[in-house]
């Protein structure tokens, strides 16, 4: 079963524990150990996100880039 994740928040996300605006983000593969779980089974590929001030971490869905015509 694959866990289902928030979308991506933006640059200027807000914190779900201290409110503070601003997070950190990293990359994680799918299966890779992080903020949902130490062992990583069953997590997709994601953005991990850290707050800038309490260091709270969440985990959120990709943000493909638009398909928009160049």
């Amino acid at each position: 079963m694959t866990k289902e994740l928030p979308p991506y928040s933006g640059d200027d996300t807000q914190c779900p524990k201290c409110s503070n605006i601003g997070a950190y983000t990293e990359h994680k593969k799918a299966g890779e150990p992080g903020s949902g779980s130490p062992i990583g089974i069953g997590l997709p590929e994601r953005l991990e996100r850290r707050c800038s001030r309490c260091d709270y971490e969440w985990d959120e869905a990709l943000n493909p880039p638009d398909q928009g015509t160049r």
